[in-house]
């Protein structure tokens, strides 16, 4: 098998995409509370909504992939994105925000699922976790242009609202790039793969979410540290936009390092044994960077950063032939996860502060954990050449 580009390439522009919309909320939430005068527990929703919105596109995603081939789910997907980014841009209520926020997640939940299948039917087995990584770094790339984009955005306007509308900019440009020839071949759904998925989908459910907890708790407390830590900065530190923005700015230069580290090395551990470093390693970063100094949270960036590729290799190894619902799951118990991560942070803030709010992510982390070392005894996998 040959390494097919065109899915690599579209795949790695596809992850920016979603990487610099998903996260240019983040550094904007102490605005955005400003702005519609609102509480924490009410502003978390904007999270929250566009999280459970998340979850139902890409539940239902694994129908979709069934029915159309995958760069006209990816097309409407950066078309509706584009959309939704304009009407945050522009909501003059609160509740029309929110409104927006549903639509952001409805097509961020598919522009997120559609490259993780792509890379592996695109790789090669030798290089599949390498691509994946590096998939990832992209998201990493993103996820740091994207405070930079707001602090940049907000000196030159004066106006928070325009990091949106230039950030629109991003779906609409990959929407362009999808139309491109070269890409045509590629994304048809073999009547075979339906075949086998048909047959797979009873004997895989019950490991597929299980794996899809384990990644989903510890994306939750990834999300709530870089979601979260510019309103630590401002209110425990009292940093401005700008200098919090730039906390943000290291959280993710630290994970897009952490990504990098395993795009150009391949470890000769277990990748469960490499997931449960990560794990321990991060919360031990949350834990130095509630008590000691907020610069571990952002050196917490670069240890949880290679979890997910990781994650996103393994499932693809357990499951080749389902992989499409695999992956489709996950993302859902993802956005659900996150639905409830927000929620309880904003009631954690609002009765506790957030200091002791973000102390959660330990248990999220220890959650994710338990499940990574219980799986080859639930489901007896010979995991140990993975």
């Amino acid at each position: 098998m040959k390494i097919i580009w065109p899915l690599i390439l579209i795949s790695y522009a596809s992850l920016f995409v979603f990487g610099i919309s998903d996260n240019i909320r983040g550094p904007l939430f102490p605005e955005i509370l400003k702005e519609f005068k609102i509480s924490d527990a009410l502003g978390s929703l904007m999270f929250a909504v566009s999280s459970l919105s998340s979850f139902v596109s890409s539940f239902f995603a694994r129908n979709l992939l069934r029915r159309f081939d995958r760069r006209s789910i990816l097309q409407w997907a950066c078309l509706g994105l584009t959309i939704s980014m304009l009407g945050l841009a522009t909501a003059p209520h609160f509740y029309i925000f929110l409104f927006c926020s549903i639509l952001f997640g409805l097509f961020s939940g598919i522009l997120g699922l559609i490259p993780n299948v792509l890379v592996p039917l695109g790789a090669t087995a030798e290089k599949k976790q390498q691509f994946l990584s590096g998939l990832h770094a992209m998201y990493g790339v993103a996820s740091l242009l994207a405070p930079m984009v707001v602090a940049f955005v907000s000196y030159v306007s004066g106006n928070w609202r325009y990091a949106f509308a230039v950030t629109a900019l991003a779906p609409f440009t990959l929407f362009i790039y999808s139309l491109h020839g070269s890409h045509t071949p590629h994304h048809s759904k073999p009547i075979a793969d339906k075949v086998k998925q048909n047959l797979n989908k009873s004997k895989n459910f019950r490991p597929q979410v299980f794996l899809a907890l384990m990644v989903s708790f510890c994306v939750a407390a990834e999300i709530m540290i870089s979601s979260r830590l510019a309103l630590l900065m401002r209110r425990e530190w009292h940093y401005d936009l700008e200098m919090s923005s730039l906390y943000v700015t290291g959280f993710f230069i630290c994970m897009l390092l952490g990504r990098l580290l395993f795009t150009g090395f391949k470890f000769n551990k277990t990748v469960l044994f490499q997931l449960s470093g990560c794990l321990v390693i991060t919360a031990l970063m949350v834990l130095l960077g509630l008590f000691i100094h907020p610069l571990f949270l952002v050196a917490a960036g670069f240890t949880v950063g290679p979890f997910y590729p990781l994650a996103i290799s393994f499932i693809s190894s357990e499951f080749p032939d389902d992989l499409d619902t695999a992956v489709s799951y996950m993302i859902a118990t993802d956005s659900m996860m996150l639905a409830v991560m927000h929620i309880l942070v904003g009631k954690l803030t609002d009765s506790f502060g957030i200091h002791h709010a973000i102390f959660s992510a330990v248990i999220f982390l220890a959650l994710s954990f338990c499940l990574v070392n219980s799986y080859p005894f639930f489901f007896k996998k010979k995991t140990s050449q993975k």
